[in-house]
């Protein structure tokens, strides 16, 4: 039997993202049943002697390096020819990223996300496979939703019946500004197969159908928002990305641009500011002369983000004026329900982590104090949020000053609510002051603190 070559693509693909193998074994492990679980050495035998490891773990590590490193990895491309198969382990843009999107193929992909009949996990996807899919979006001209003529029951979809079904996703809107969570999600992800099975079942009109469609995808754009809150990212993109060709079947411009618009917002999250930057460039042609003050407003404020985030001050200043000038034209008529929460307190409270990532601790800390004072009691999940962004900016401070005692005051204030909102990003906003503050260990405030953040905010491992 001949010897075992080293596995090379393994090695140059750890090597790119910055990984040992020990590392790759703890992220196995994250995402696996604990009889799927692998030792901390093993991964130097699939990267040392080119073993192959069993089924279905080839699919998992290339789902895992797929999502670290930005870029599609596939178990064949590690792995050639072992005739591995793991088809539950994909990336998060399958079946998205085609050329057309045919409506009956959109209700049949969300059917499979929301029926309990999908058991796969997604993963994650960054660079030109998000890019080509949102710039797919702004050319292409859909075909929309048809009359159902032949439905498999004798159900007909009733105008009433769509508005209870609007009046729900309200109420979860509301409930997600406040917490969020995973009985939100639970709840959002069972209405949403509600509405596939309406769309794939009952018998409409054309025009009740877009309406039904649009729903479905407002839906999935919520859900997505819920999962991306909770950490995660591939489940996130996944339902995006179907809501995204829920809105394209409805011919619903707005509600395309506010999807594509989380998925930029999502990936400033993941540090890959560049990828929201050409996001955003395809949102603003695709809504060209169609958005609303109300949405245009939105869009400009999740440009800024992207461009804070990648660094760019100008353009960041540029994008905010552009949502100050949308949103002081005041709201209409005809603006989508979903924009209810766009408003002062919302912009101004971005803004400052707008500026908080460009280093202007000044400002960040006038704008983010200013929103904290506008939230309303109900905004939970905010007030952690923005507090949090509060307390890191006085940690990180201007020109080498910083107030560390006036740092742990501001995340003192919101560290008990953050078991109640369980929002990742508000975990990696923890982490991120603790990494700030851990140097100043030595003030009793700050022992203090991340004493209190060990015991009451764990940073979940996944």
């Amino acid at each position: 039997m001949g010897e075992k070559r080293a596995n090379d693509e393994l090695r140059r693909l750890l090597n790119e993202i910055g990984w040992s193998p020990y590392e790759l074994a703890r992220q196995v492990n994250r995402v696996v049943t604990p009889d799927r679980r692998v030792h901390a050495k093993t991964p130097f035998a699939w990267r040392d002697k080119g073993t192959v490891p069993r089924d279905p773990l080839p699919a998992v590590i290339a789902g895992i390096l797929t999502e670290a490193r930005g870029q599609t990895v596939t178990a064949d491309q590690l792995w050639p020819g072992t005739g591995t198969h793991g088809a539950v382990w994909l990336a998060a843009s399958t079946d998205v990223a085609a050329g057309t999107w045919p409506v009956a193929d959109t209700i049949e992909l969300l059917n499979e996300c929301t029926a309990g009949v999908d058991a796969r996990t997604y993963f994650a996807v960054s660079g030109n496979e998000l890019i080509s899919v949102a710039a797919s979006w702004a050319s292409m001209s859909q075909p929309l939703i048809s009359q159902r003529r032949h439905a498999s029951r004798p159900v007909h979809v009733t105008p009433e019946f769509v508005e209870h079904l609007e009046q729900n996703l309200a109420q979860l809107r509301r409930l997600d500004d406040g917490c969020g969570g995973e009985l939100v999600l639970r709840t959002i992800t069972h209405q949403l197969s509600l509405a596939i099975d309406l769309l794939n079942e009952a018998q409409y009109r054309s025009a009740m159908g877009q309406r039904l469609l649009s729903v479905a995808g407002q839906m999935a754009q919520l859900a997505g928002w819920l999962a991306f809150d909770l950490g995660r990212h591939g489940f996130a993109q996944r339902m995006y990305l179907l809501g995204l060709r829920a809105a394209a079947g409805a011919g619903d411009r707005q509600l395309g641009g506010l999807i594509l618009s989380c998925i930029a917002f999502q990936q400033t999250w993941r540090e890959r500011p560049h990828d929201a930057v050409a996001i955003m460039t395809s949102v603003n042609r695709g809504l060209r002369h169609t958005a609303t003050p109300r949405v245009a407003a939105l869009i400009a404020m999740r440009e800024a983000r992207a461009f804070a985030t990648a660094g760019m001050n100008r353009e960041t200043s540029h994008a905010l004026d552009r949502a100050w000038a949308a949103l002081d034209q005041g709201p209409r008529e005809d603006d989508p329900s979903w924009t209810y929460w766009m408003d002062e307190t919302v912009l101004i409270s971005e803004a400052g982590r707008c500026h908080l990532h460009l280093g202007d601790t000044v400002t960040a800390e006038a704008q983010l104090s200013r929103g904290l004072a506008q939230l309303g009691a109900n905004a939970s999940r905010d007030r952690v949020l923005y507090g949090l962004s509060l307390a890191l900016t006085h940690a990180r401070g201007n020109a080498g000053r910083h107030d560390i005692e006036l740092a742990c005051h501001e995340a003192t204030q919101v560290l008990p609510m953050l078991p109640m909102v369980g929002s990742a990003r508000c975990r990696n906003l923890i982490a991120a002051i603790g990494a700030e503050l851990r140097p100043h260990r030595g003030l009793t405030s700050v022992r203090d603190l991340l004493d209190n953040v060990e015991e009451s905010a764990p940073i979940p491992t996944r």
